[in-house]
């Protein structure tokens, strides 16, 4: 018999997320080994209970179940991991709240800002934990990146660039079907589908943006469809100009119009001191440029491979020897034990993980932007 905390997992959704976050309940038992906690797998839901029956198979969860009304009013449940479509991200925390359950929700948290704010007033007034999932901020370069920044040794934060590309609508004639961000429970525009990632790695490792401006583009205002030409009223690319509070300055960009680019997220930090650079695509590398070289005539980047223990790099004391490199997948598992350490040892969600207040400020950000834009202005953030 587990002396561990026995934390119930009720997971609802069925598509890729929903496999990133059981991979991680399954992973987690025995990667962090010494945790004093383990995931159970309750429940799984989903539209019908043919879907829900054929997930619970696929991931093995105890049982199935239709909807999520049942999975929320499950005794055997501690945390709802809501991994469905986005319109739904707000009925359900909401409802797995006012039972009092932790809720882990994907990104973005809701599709404007004034539910946002409601889900983050109802997550600050209840004693569950709350995270949304933020899973870049569980990157061991990028942890790494924060530290550097936070200890002092890049000096002032100058400039914040990042990008977040993508290319499933950079040709003209793929049709609005095949587009996440123009229709379906996802359709909701590039912005949020992907720019709160951007942003909030901004926000992370920089700290609060407090001014923006920009653009949001539909390059593609009439697509092909099933039943003929349809008009497209979703933003395709985000441009984001922004003024952080510490007075470093920020460009941001999120596309699905960026040929050749399939999940590109890179950003570049520049300090006093130095600068960082990393990149999704080699997400076990830090480029670090230190103006104080200690060696004179040896100057420029230096790429820090971040998968060494006895270099203190994170969440290395559970993975693997140095130089086995790590997936995206494990960004994953590593957010998952955060939660679940957080619950289990009663420890502070912040800074690593992001909170509700994150996801309302992430929107609010976009929301703000979508203000500037229509008024061709840049707009000061009014966070309630």
């Amino acid at each position: 018999m587990s002396d561990k905390k026995r934390i119930g997992i009720g997971l609802i959704g069925t598509g890729f997320m929903a496999k990133a976050h059981s991979n991680a309940y399954h992973t987690i038992p025995y990667i962090y080994h010494t945790a004093n906690y383990d995931p159970d797998l309750v429940a799984i839901g989903a539209a019908t209970l043919e879907e829900a029956e054929e997930a619970k198979t696929r991931y093995k969860y105890k049982k199935a179940l239709a909807g999520y009304e049942a999975i929320i009013e499950d005794p055997q449940v501690d945390l709802i991991d809501i991994c469905a479509s986005d319109a739904l991200h707000v009925p359900i925390a909401l409802a797995a709240l006012a039972k009092g359950k932790h809720v882990f929700c994907e990104k973005p948290l809701a599709l404007n800002v004034q539910d946002a704010k409601l889900l983050r007033d109802a997550a600050a007034k209840s004693s569950a934990y709350s995270m949304v999932g933020f899973n870049y901020r569980f990157v061991s370069a990028v942890v790494l990146a924060k530290r550097l920044i936070d200890s002092g040794l890049m000096g002032k934060v100058y400039h914040f660039e990042g990008n977040y590309l993508q290319d499933v609508g950079a040709f003209d004639d793929t049709p609005i079907e095949k587009l996440w961000y123009a229709q379906g429970s996802k359709g909701s525009g590039v912005a949020l589908g992907i720019g709160c990632h951007i942003i909030d790695m901004a926000r992370y490792l920089v700290g609060e943006i407090e001014e923006v401006g920009g653009l949001l583009p539909t390059h593609n205002k009439i697509r092909n469809a099933a039943e003929g030409a349809t008009k497209v009223t979703q933003d395709e690319e985000m441009l984001l100009l922004a003024r952080f509070a510490n007075d470093a300055t920020g460009s941001l960009r999120a596309s699905a119009v960026a040929a050749g680019r399939k999940n590109h997220m890179r950003w570049e930090i520049s300090c006093s001191k130095g600068s960082l650079v990393f990149d999704l695509e080699n997400l076990n590398y830090l480029d670090v440029f230190l103006k104080e070289s200690p060696i004179h005539s040896v100057t420029g980047f230096t790429r820090v491979n971040v998968t060494q223990l006895d270099r203190d790099h994170p969440f290395m004391d559970v993975w693997w020897p140095r130089g086995h490199i790590v997936g995206w997948e494990h960004a994953h598992i590593n957010e998952i034990a955060h939660l679940l350490d957080c619950i289990s040892n009663n420890k502070p969600l912040a800074p690593m993980g992001a909170t509700f207040e994150d996801g309302y400020r992430s929107i609010q950000i976009i929301d703000t932007l979508r203000e500037a834009v229509k008024e061709g202005r840049f707009k000061q953030l009014q966070y309630e």
